[in-house]
């Protein structure tokens, strides 16, 4: 193998969040103590780790929950910009929390400062820009019981 050939090629920044419920259908959202605004439990995927591997490794460390991933909903291929490098970004159904797992939800203080669960409805109030409309579109995965493929958080095919 040509070594050179493969330090050659282009590398893309990853990521995986995850989408849960609690009983009554609220969506789980989570506060950065680094960033404005809120978002989804999940985070940037590490070498040689799978998107899977990656999301259930960031929820342990975001909510100390270790879960099994139900499905994939949706992958989106970002094509950057100036300021933002090209990327893909994956999320995954965490399915339905109940009360004994949200009661074992504990914090890393110096990441998440807090979490809510919120109406879908309202959602646009907690989420904005690119993972809001990722997140959209994968709650429509979500119900339409499809995995989405994305191209800048616009539904480009259905998997």
């Amino acid at each position: 193998m040509n070594q050179d050939f493969y330090k050659s090629l282009p590398k893309k920044r990853m990521a995986s969040g995850a989408i849960f419920y609690n009983e009554k259908m609220e969506v789980l959202v989570v506060k950065p103590t680094y960033k404005e605004g809120w978002s989804i439990p999940g985070g940037v995927i590490e070498l040689n780790e799978s998107p899977a591997e990656g999301c259930r490794r960031e929820v342990l460390e975001e909510l100390s929950l270790d879960i099994k991933l139900k499905e994939l909903l949706v992958v989106d291929y970002f094509h950057g910009t100036e300021t933002y490098t090209e990327s893909l970004q994956f999320i995954f159904y965490g399915g339905i929390l109940n009360t004994s797992s949200i009661n074992e939800i504990k914090l890393p203080p110096e990441e998440l400062e807090k979490y809510k669960f919120i109406n879908v409805e309202i959602i646009e109030e907690y989420l904005s820009g690119r993972l809001l409309r990722r997140v959209k579109q994968a709650i429509k995965a979500l119900d339409e019981k499809k995995t989405f493929y994305l191209e800048n958080q616009e539904r480009f095919i259905e998997v």
